[in-house]
């Protein structure tokens, strides 16, 4: 009975691997595929088809993965890692793409934490029963771009700058720097794309400042640009330089006070709005105030002994 079930099985993988595209690869990969498919849905880790478990150290992420994989950590996945060790799996599956001829079996296209968490498990936790549930599917470059994209548009835990930087390398290598054509081919609008791209555009002196350029956000990158285009760029870079040595010093400063630097350094000191004006010998004459559309002179009794020098002297003040 157990021969005629396994014969069964065979027939029915052997008819999904036939029905499928031509295989290009030698007869040995093919069968060796085959006699792993068998084994697989023998023991129950081949789920529809196209899911699988699998150990995630099979798995490489790839190079255009939308995530900084070496900023995860326990406690910033740890929502997720507690979650899937209550339900005892991972529910949602992650996307991956087949490698041929390398060390690894699958690249990692969506699903970066889920891999870290499963990852942190089994080795920090000594959950081995718990393996990584991945979605293979054979795509492009292009196609893993875009899909990526549409299934992380929406999290809160991917930041503007991990975005921004995703989308200026897809704008150089898919779309020829194309931004009319990388935003319909996104489904975006074009100023909508424009804005993350702003944050990648940022020089390097001024993410040093950030220190974690995940706190870079959209609005930051709006205020800092134009700073970087005006006559007092120079300044504003320089503060950048400084804000990063501190750090380097282990001085810190939340992003919110690193933009509010930069812009003071792009107006540079504020002039004095009052100031003292003295005779020859340093006696005070009078006082100068500006405000927003008015000049105040309060004049000193010494200074009305000498008309001709004090008023000499508010002349050359209002000039």
């Amino acid at each position: 009975m157990a021969r005629k079930r396994a014969r069964i099985l065979a027939d029915a993988i052997n008819a999904r691997l036939e029905a499928g595209d031509p295989v290009q690869a030698p007869r040995r990969e093919y069968t060796t595929e085959r006699e792993s498919l068998i084994s697989e849905a023998s023991e129950g880790r081949l789920k529809n088809g196209k899911l699988r478990l699998v150990d995630p150290k099979s798995c490489r992420m790839w190079t255009g993965h939308n995530r900084l994989y070496d900023l995860l950590t326990p406690a910033s996945c740890g929502d997720l890692i507690r979650s899937i060790k209550a339900v005892g799996r991972q529910e949602m599956p992650a996307i991956v793409r087949p490698l041929r001829g390398e060390d690894f079996e699958y690249e990692v296209i969506c699903g970066a934490r889920r891999h870290f968490a499963v990852s942190h498990l089994r080795e920090a936790e000594h959950r081995t029963d718990i393996e990584y549930l991945v979605d293979i599917r054979d795509i492009s470059d292009e196609e893993a771009f875009r899909l990526s994209d549409l299934e992380n548009r929406e999290r809160e835990d991917i930041s503007d700058f991990e975005r921004s930087r995703d989308y200026g390398r897809a704008l150089t290598q898919y779309y020829n720097d194309n931004k009319a054509l990388m935003a319909e081919r996104l489904g975006v609008d074009r100023t909508w794309l424009s804005r993350y791209l702003r944050i990648g555009e940022l020089p390097q002196v001024v993410l040093d400042a950030y220190g974690d350029v995940r706190d870079i956000g959209i609005r930051h990158a709006a205020e800092i640009s134009p700073l970087l285009s005006s006559d007092r760029s120079a300044a504003v870079l320089a503060e950048a330089e400084h804000i990063a040595r501190s750090r380097d010093e282990g001085q810190t400063m939340p992003a919110a006070s690193v933009l509010k630097s930069l812009k003071a350094a792009a107006v540079g000191p504020r002039p004095k709005t009052t100031e003292t004006v003295a005779d020859a010998e340093g006696k005070a004459l009078f006082t100068v105030e500006r405000k927003a559309r008015t000049v105040v002179l309060t004049v000193q009794r010494s200074g009305l002994r000498d008309k001709a020098a004090l008023l000499a002297a508010i002349e050359e003040a209002l000039d």
